[in-house]
């Protein structure tokens, strides 16, 4: 399996199996095999820290235990070395850091990588892919485990990122700022930089590869490693080695939360792509900031509006739409109401056309030719539902 390493890091690596002293007497097949395993290494903490929703970035500590750590081992000229003997090479070399000071029981430590060797060259290794945390599984394992979804299964292979393209857009971007996310009710704002550019192009190899996951949430929603994939990447995807066009529903949540709710002025600004504008312009800011905004208030949220700016202003372009809100909050979920709507439309009815397509929620990238005929499919199965969708 290839990943995409820093070369500091390869080359330290290679620097370190040549001055350790217990590797002088290796053959080049034993430095291979010790080569790959401690890129494995590295890789492994790396992706620990990528899927570790507790810290923000590289620069936070993973708490990995032992038993994960126990794979990473070898054994040369009939000496066994274990993984703490190789995270010591990673750590001398300045590839790892671990925390000294803080340690959850007995057999768990938290580690690292050094943020330092990120600096854009970057080059294709193969590594260990056994002795990574997530073996690869293949397209007839995913199949067999959603077999109701095998259609868009088959497509997401079918996907392939114009890495090269990418890469140069990546370089010549750093440096600008990236959409907000929502974590845990905080709104951060992000920056292209390097962190960012390793796991992008990383992800894009992954695809790439055929390196996919895929799971089912309660709601439907299909998520995969594409719906993960950076938004960056999405100019330079390619459908069986064609070029695809978006159809992106303008407003789909709040055009969805009007099904659940009675307030016609909502609605009617909803169904014009224009409730965004009008609140960013009530509360004076940019569209962007405020669409963030609703997500973490409205539409995402569970808990009560009871006061603040975004609270007036919807009051008083849409009187009620707040009351109504909380009181529907008391009897469901609404997020998860509107992302069941969500999927009911783009996953169970798009997504099984017999079209080529890539789905990313509440969007789908089609080919030129069926543009016509999926963009008036999409409209049809939100005027099942009572809505007038505009599709940008």
């Amino acid at each position: 399996m290839k990943v995409i390493i820093p070369v500091e890091v390869e080359q330290q690596i290679r620097l370190s199996i040549n001055n350790y002293p217990n590797f002088d007497n290796n053959t080049e097949i034993q430095n291979i095999r010790l080569y790959k395993l401690l890129i494995s290494l590295w890789f492994f903490i790396y992706e620990r820290q990528q899927r570790d929703d507790t810290i923000l970035n590289l620069r936070g500590y993973t708490n990995i235990h032992v038993k994960h750590l126990k794979k990473f081992k070898i054994n040369i000229n009939k000496k066994t070395y274990s993984y703490n003997y190789l995270l010591g090479v990673l750590i001398t070399s300045k590839l790892v850091n671990r925390n000294g000071k803080y340690k959850v029981g007995n057999f768990t430590q938290s580690y690292k990588i050094n943020t330092n060797v990120l600096n854009g060259n970057y080059e294709e290794v193969e590594v260990n892919f056994d002795k990574l945390i997530h073996k690869l599984k293949n397209r007839k394992h995913w199949v067999r485990k959603y077999s109701s979804y095998k259609k868009h299964i088959r497509d997401c292979y079918d996907v392939k990122v114009d890495l090269s393209d990418y890469a140069l857009w990546l370089r010549k971007n750093k440096g600008i700022k990236l959409k907000p996310i929502i974590k845990e009710g905080l709104v951060y704002q992000r920056t292209l930089n390097e962190e960012r550019i390793f796991d992008y192009l990383n992800t894009a190899l992954k695809v790439n590869l055929g390196n996919f996951w895929f799971t089912i949430s309660e709601e439907g929603r299909f998520y995969n490693t594409l719906t993960n994939m950076s938004y960056t990447a999405l100019p330079f995807i390619k459908l069986k080695g064609k070029k695809v066009i978006e159809i992106d529903v303008k407003n789909c949540q709040p055009l969805l939360l009007a099904t659940i709710i009675n307030n016609v002025k909502y609605k009617k600004n909803v169904e014009e792509g224009v409730f965004y504008d009008n609140m960013a312009k009530k509360l004076n800011m940019k569209r962007d900031k405020f669409k963030v905004l609703s997500y973490k208030f409205i539409f995402f949220s569970n808990k009560k509006l009871n006061s603040g700016k975004i609270y007036n202003a919807l009051n008083n372009l849409y009187p009620g739409f707040i009351a109504e809100i909380n009181k529907l909050r008391e009897k469901i979920n609404i997020s998860r109401e509107l992302q069941k709507l969500e999927s009911q439309i783009m996953v169970d009815a798009i997504g099984n056309m017999d079209c080529k397509m890539m789905l990313r929620h509440d969007a789908v990238f089609v080919y030129k030719e069926d543009y016509k005929h999926i963009r008036s499919q999409v409209k049809m199965e939100f005027s099942k539902l009572g809505l007038k969708v505009q599709i940008k």
